[in-house]
């Protein structure tokens, strides 16, 4: 969740929307953390947008792989970089700017991507 080139060193925007899916480190599970977290701007509460799953072995001892679990696809999708490449048919909420009004926030997830290819590529 490192960004060097952020003030704080650390991704600090992420594309989240009210009707983020519900993801959580699941019991008994002693590999897996929350990484990044937001806060609904309506409610105040806050939510779970990724759970890591890092690597442990199996009853065999073969070592499993590194794992993400996301909240929603969309954190992964062209339009909701950028909005001029128009909305998908089933869209029906209102254009948002988050990542026009800061270009910061297209950068962390450009950088959240791309940490996140290389943390789960193999050793």
């Amino acid at each position: 969740m490192q960004n060097p080139n952020a003030p704080s060193g650390a991704i600090e925007f992420f594309p989240a929307h009210p009707h983020e899916g519900g993801v959580g480190v699941p019991a008994n599970i002693v590999n897996a953390r929350v990484i990044a977290t937001g806060t609904s701007k309506v409610t105040g509460r806050a939510f779970n947008l990724a759970v890591a799953f890092d690597r442990i072995p199996d009853e065999q001892g073969n070592l499993l792989g590194r794992a993400v679990a996301e909240s929603s696809f969309h954190h992964f999708l062209d339009y909701n970089w950028d909005s001029d490449t128009g909305c998908p048919t089933f869209v029906d909420e209102p254009l948002g700017d988050g990542m026009k009004g800061k270009p910061c926030a297209l950068e962390d997830i450009h950088r959240y991507v791309r940490n996140l290819a290389l943390w789960l590529a193999p050793a």
